[in-house]
């Protein structure tokens, strides 16, 4: 997550969106002039200019600031005043794709929990890997809908779509009167998807129905399919 007091935007950071690269990218609208240098991980920052939520593994007990906090958490330690003026965005990504990425990622090493018979018979024509992905993402489907909903309502001011990253980055920042300069935009965590983790290889009926009916609302709001 990012705070700019000098160009009042507030980033919330969602998960398996290239999230990570675009903190990355306008990190260095939230420090003064010169300080800013591109790292994966980051140190917990706040100064006058803004903050930097900490980045990496295994933050210290007492962080304030941290990188996925939710927009309800944000907007309670910011105050009102900050978060209803500040131009508020952050990354969306098709939901069906998103979890493929984050079973890639953070599910690599799944294993598939013991089934029941219902399962057992509904799931009995998948392929392993279709099973493990099936498994995986029915118990650890990637919802991070608490950046930009809070109490059931849209609480950010505009989306930056994965699948449309660079031209979207390029009005935000018009928007907010910041260089755009895509040279500037890093690749983090690029080439970590097989070849063959496709929708075409991992996709089954039952898994489809699964992220249909979890990520219903992103699927109707932004038109995915």
């Amino acid at each position: 997550m990012l705070i700019s007091h000098r160009y009042k935007f507030i980033y919330t950071k969602t998960v398996k969106t290239a999230s990570t690269s675009v903190e990355s990218f306008f990190e260095r609208f939230c420090m003064p002039d010169g300080e800013w240098e591109a790292t994966h991980a980051r140190a917990e920052y706040e100064s006058p200019t803004g903050v930097i939520g900490f980045r990496g593994k295994n933050p210290p007990s007492n962080t304030k600031w941290l990188n996925h906090m939710s927009a309800r958490k944000i907007k309670k330690q910011v105050g009102d005043d900050i978060w209803n003026s500040y131009f508020k965005f952050c990354v969306i990504r098709n939901p069906y794709d998103k979890c493929i990425s984050a079973f890639e990622h953070f599910g690599k090493n799944h294993q598939t929990k013991r089934l029941s018979i219902l399962d057992r018979i509904q799931t009995r024509r998948m392929k392993d890997e279709q099973l493990r992905f099936y498994d995986y993402i029915r118990n650890n489907p990637p919802i991070d809908r608490d950046k930009y909903i809070i109490d059931n309502e849209i609480c950010v001011n505009d989306f930056i779509r994965y699948e449309s990253l660079q031209d979207d980055i390029e009005r935000i920042c018009k928007h907010i009167g910041v260089p755009y300069e895509s040279d500037l935009l890093p690749s983090f965590k690029r080439g970590r998807r097989r070849p063959d983790a496709t929708g075409e290889t991992l996709y089954t009926e039952l898994s489809r129905q699964k992220i249909a009916k979890e990520f219903a609302f992103e699927i109707d709001y932004f038109g995915y399919n």
